[in-house]
């Protein structure tokens, strides 16, 4: 009884491994809550946009190694008003690129500010991570469990991972879980991601390391980031 029983775990662990998903490319949804960057009382500013911002994104992973970026072009929204116009720059950009090799402990992003592009290389920076027990929820069928941070500016974040996609990668910079990432909310709603496809199989020469743009260190990156946006991610400028 006991041998039919240590068959039968290891039966049951070689099924769960080849079921898990190893490779393949996801697509996701953003949406952005432009409002809440604008105060509300600025009711002129808030008329020249859309409140709701969305864009598609995508991730390839294979070989314990991923890379998120965008899949279509995202200029910065200009408006006309009376007062001429209104250029509102996000921090995210069609141009923004973010690989991770997870055996390596590698990081290298392509990073766009103010028009000019940054090559940043770094170890692989995680945030701290709390693993909230007893919350799931299905994404694109996988079945997804639940962790909260607070990133360095003290933004709160959810996040949504699946152990059936065993690669600690997902939107962005947000990485270091125990599975894909495949939803994931920032601000309590100003930020979302929600992974909207997956394709098991991907052509892996796509998956390689960025290499434009000017080399800089992460610490170098975040000062001129900085001086450009200040605390946030958007910059509102007046022409």
């Amino acid at each position: 009884m006991k041998k039919l029983f240590s068959v039968f775990t290891a039966f049951f662990f070689i099924q769960l491994a080849t079921a898990q998903v190893k490779e393949g490319k996801i697509t996701y949804e953003q949406t952005v809550d432009m409002y809440r960057r604008i105060p509300e009382e600025n009711q002129q500013l808030r008329s020249m946009i859309s409140q709701f911002r969305t864009a598609k994104f995508e991730l390839l992973f294979a070989d314990n190694q991923s890379l998120f970026k965008s899949v279509e072009e995202e200029p910065d929204m200009a408006e006309q008003g009376a007062g001429g116009g209104v250029v509102i720059r996000i921090g995210g950009s069609a141009e923004n690129e973010y690989y991770r090799n997870f055996s390596m402990q590698k990081s290298v992003e392509i990073r766009e500010l103010m028009d000019d592009l940054y090559l940043v290389e770094d170890s692989i920076r995680s945030m701290a991570w709390k693993l909230e027990e007893g919350e799931t929820k299905t994404i694109l069928g996988y079945t997804c469990k639940k962790a909260t941070a607070k990133t360095t500016r003290g933004t709160d974040v959810v996040a949504w991972y699946s152990e059936e996609i065993p690669v600690a990668s997902g939107p962005e910079q947000f990485n270091g879980l125990p599975g894909m990432i495949l939803g994931l909310d920032a601000n309590k709603g100003e930020i979302v991601f929600t992974a909207k496809a997956l394709d098991k199989k991907i052509d892996r020469k796509n998956l390689k390391v960025p290499a434009k743009g000017k080399k800089i260190s992460h610490t170098d990156f975040l000062a001129k980031q900085k001086e450009v946006m200040g605390n946030g991610q958007m910059r509102i400028v007046n022409n």
